[in-house]
Formats: structure tokens, sequence, C-alpha cells
């Protein structure tokens, strides 16, 4: 599959007026061996889905989105997303800061498999998904 970066993303880009134009770091925590994807967000109330709740699919990309980039990082170029499993744990009230972070738990030459987690700023785990991704065709 090739693909193409128009900086116009739901989740990251940076042109999209009515996204999340989240801003995602990766550490190496470890010799370059164990990467950590990072992000912070505080979706608006028209990420809602019940009254006052951040809507599970807006949960659920910022999950997708972090696992996406560790295996960005691991490839050093552009992949898909082959499998998400995802865990809903609290409902996100609107407004919350959420932090979202992703690691590497398997590689392969075509094939990441990340976890993800997003808590509040009390460290309450409100989600948490498991995922593959593909390498793909294409420039960042």
């Amino acid at each position: 599959m090739r693909v193409e970066d128009n900086n116009n993303c739901f989740a990251c880009g940076k042109d999209n007026p009515i996204g999340l134009r989240l801003d995602i770091q990766t550490v190496e925590l470890e010799h370059g061996e164990n990467l950590l994807v990072r992000t912070e967000c505080t979706p608006p109330s028209h990420f809602q889905g019940w009254a006052g709740i951040i809507h599970g699919g807006v949960l659920s990309t910022l999950l997708d989105e972090v696992i996406t980039y560790v295996a960005i990082a691991h490839f050093g170029g552009p992949a898909v997303t082959a499998q998400l499993d995802i865990r809903l744990k609290q409902p996100a009230p609107v407004g919350s800061k959420l932090l979202v972070t992703g690691r590497l738990i398997k590689r392969s030459r075509r094939l990441v498999q990340a976890v993800a987690q997003i808590k509040l700023e009390d460290d309450t785990i409100v989600a948490e998904a498991t995922g593959k991704c593909l390498k793909a065709e294409g420039a960042l």
C-alpha cells in the first residue's frame, strides 16, 4: 500500500482545522531498542459523545495514532493499522487533559505490534489498546 502525508490527518494533521492536531513525541528509552511514543491533548466539547464525556471513537483514534507512530518510528517511514483491539475502562470528561502513550511489544521486517494507554492527569486509566501495523510505501 502506498500512502501520502498531506498534513490533513484528523489526529495529527496541523492543517486540519477540525482535527486533534496532536504533537506526538518519540522517546528512546534504552539505546534505541525501546521506544516510547507520547502525546497530550484536551479534546474540546465538540468531540463529546454523551453529555460531558469524550466520545469513545475519539479515544480510539488517540490509541490508534500512538500505536501507528510506534510503527513509524520503527520503520523510519509510513505505517498503517492492520488490527486494533481497544478496551474502554473509564469515561473521560470533556475538558480533561489526556496523556497518551504507546510502546513496542514485538517487531518484524513488515509488522509491528504495540500497546497504548490513555490516562487522566491523576493517573486514572481511561482506555488501553493493542495493535498491529504494517509497513507502507510512501514518504512522511
